[in-house]
Parts: structure tokens; sequence; C-alpha cells
């Protein structure tokens, strides 16, 4: 049984026993418990009829751990609150409620992890002074991507990385070259004029494809654990973002069918960085025959061994657990670099 039901029944005993003993004394009390019982549910159903609650972040997108401003903005109609409390958002401090017509607050939030998260909702509870009635509002929350964190190099990988990106097994081609339509390309690529002269179809190759030297892959299949995926994440981003700074890279994520080629602009960094934020564990790489000719391998994995995944010929591997035999070229985001000559490697005991 409610408060408020509590409350009218011992109303109406009261009364019921001033009318049969003959108390008069009996019905003051009695009728305050019959108006408080009545008057409490009404005075916080009508508070509460206009009242609005909203939650929006400053940002859509933010890295693992960065501080995102949260504003949160209440409402309420011409009826105060008879009491309750405001929960801003999951973790912070509950306020109790004001007089003001408007209460805004504003506080920061981060998420430690990357991935579609939703900041919220604010969590509105209104009661009155003897708690006899409480409604519950809640705003809606505020979707925010979480992209990986971006790690800070040491001496060790800015070296390695400045030298993997100037070497080279093969010689870049040259500027502007064409090359047969390959599969899922944009159309604005289509070279229109050799395609009227000789009907095939041809694409311009852009020029940052062609000078790139390193391929860097990111494989999410049979990860140990999501703390280790998000890890080799971090790091394949901390890689991608160094190598495009320093003349570009192809990148090409698990699921994906083609590389993306990742320039000095930075153009489709966002984009990448994005898709990065997003890949889920189990995903595995569709690489191409001959998609590593002439370049550097990176192989950025979550998984313990290269069983069933390593490619056939010398590349680097990082991963946040080293195979034993390789010497660690440097650590980046909890990862180990090693080079691998390209030959199974057996399992470790």
């Amino acid at each position: 049984m409610s408060r408020a039901r509590e409350l009218t029944l011992t109303g109406v005993l009261l009364c019921a026993t001033a009318a049969a003993l003959g108390v008069p004394a009996l019905y003051a009390p009695g009728f305050a418990a019959l108006l408080a019982s009545g008057l409490a549910p009404l005075w916080v159903r009508l508070s509460t009829r206009r009242c609005a609650l909203e939650l929006r972040t400053a940002a859509v997108t933010a890295e693992e751990d960065e501080p995102v401003e949260v504003h949160v903005t209440l409402r309420r109609g011409l009826i105060p609150f008879p009491g309750g409390t405001l929960l801003p958002w999951p973790g912070a401090e509950e306020i109790g409620l004001r007089a003001e017509r408007t209460i805004e607050i504003r506080g920061q939030a981060s998420i430690p992890r990357r991935g579609r998260h939703l900041v919220g909702p604010a969590r509105l509870r209104v009661s009155d002074p003897f708690a006899l009635a409480a409604v519950d509002r809640a705003s809606a929350g505020s979707e925010l991507l979480v992209l990986p964190r971006i790690a800070r190099l040491d001496p060790a990988a800015l070296a390695f990385l400045e030298g993997v990106g100037r070497s080279s097994r093969e010689p870049p081609q040259g500027l502007d070259s064409l090359q047969a339509h390959r599969p899922g390309s944009p159309a604005s690529r289509i070279h229109w004029p050799t395609v009227a002269r000789s009907g095939v179809l041809m694409e311009r190759s852009m020029r940052a494809e062609q000078d790139a030297r390193v391929l860097v892959e990111l494989d999410a299949a049979r990860p140990e654990s999501e703390e280790a995926l998000d890890r080799a994440v971090r790091a394949a981003a901390s890689i991608c973002l160094h190598l495009a700074r320093h003349g570009g890279c192809l990148v090409l994520l698990a699921g994906e069918a083609r590389p993306t080629v990742l320039g000095a602009d930075l153009q489709s960094w966002p984009g990448l960085h994005a898709r990065m934020a997003l890949i889920a564990p189990g995903t595995t790489l569709r690489r191409a025959p001959g998609s590593q000719r002439g370049l550097n391998l990176i192989r950025v994995t979550a998984s313990p061994d290269a069983s069933g995944a390593e490619p056939a010929g010398p590349h680097f591997r990082v991963a946040p657990h080293p195979l034993p035999g390789h010497p660690t070229l440097f650590q980046l985001a909890g990862c180990s670099a090693q080079h691998l000559d390209g030959r199974r490697q057996a399992k470790a005991a």
C-alpha cells in the first residue's frame, strides 16, 4: 500500500473515531490527513505537466577519455515543483530542485572506450515533502561517437616509422597514370576520353595512392579480448596518422574490400578514424592478391598468435602480445612491433 493510501485511510479512521466517540478534536487531524493525501499527488502531477528536460552534448565525436561538455536544461510550467532531485547524467552528482523556472547545468563527461555511446539520459524525480507521491521524467540521450585515442610515439617508434615510410621494395610509379577500372572505384576516377577512343573502361590512379610506400592493415579476427582489440586499434590509428603527416600511406581495415588512401592533406582521415571506432571483434581482413606489392606492410592485430593470418612475405606485426623469438622494435599504445619474415610461426606453448 502506498503512503498516500495509508494517509487517506488514517484520515478516514480519525474522522470515523471522532464521529463515533464524539471527540471533535480528532476531526482536525483527520481532515488534514485527507487533504494532504489528495493535494500532494495533485500538486506533483500539475507541476510536471508542462516541464521539459533536455540533454545535449557540445560535440558528436570525441576521442577516448576526452572530456565532452554536456548541457542539461530543465524548464517547468507556472506551478513550482514541491520538491525532488535532478540527476544530470549517470555518474554526476544529484542536485535538489530549486525555485527557478529554468535550471541549466553544465559539466563534462568522458567515455574510456571507442564506439557509439549514449550520454545520458538526464533523470528528474519530483515528489512532495512527505514523499506521498512522485513522478519520474527522463530526457533523451545524446549519441556520441568515441574515436580511438591517438597515442604519443616514443623516439624508437618515430625512427622506425620515418624509416619505413622512406624505404620501399619498388619505386613509386609516375604521376597521374591510367589503369584498368576496378570494381567499386568512384565514377569520378573514370577517364572518359580513353573510354570513348578505345571502348575500354579506364580510370585515373591517384598520386597519393601511387606515392604511398606503406600499407597498414588492421585485423580484428580472433582478438584475445575487447581490450586487446582496443589497444590494437589505438596503435593502428596512431601509426596511420603519423605516416599521413609524413607523406601518406594506404590503410586496409577489417571488413573493407579496398585500401583507403590517406594522404598528407588528411582529407580521408575523419572518415577513416570514425570507421576504426566501429570495428567489431571477429571482423576479418579481405586482402586482395598482390595488394602489398612494392609496399612495406604493417599488420596490426589483436590476435595472440599468427596462425592462419600471417601474410606471405616480410612484414611488420604490431600486436598487444609479441610473438616469441622475435625482437621488439618499439612499443605503442600497449602493443609491440616486430619484424617477421612471412613464414608460419609455431604457436607458443
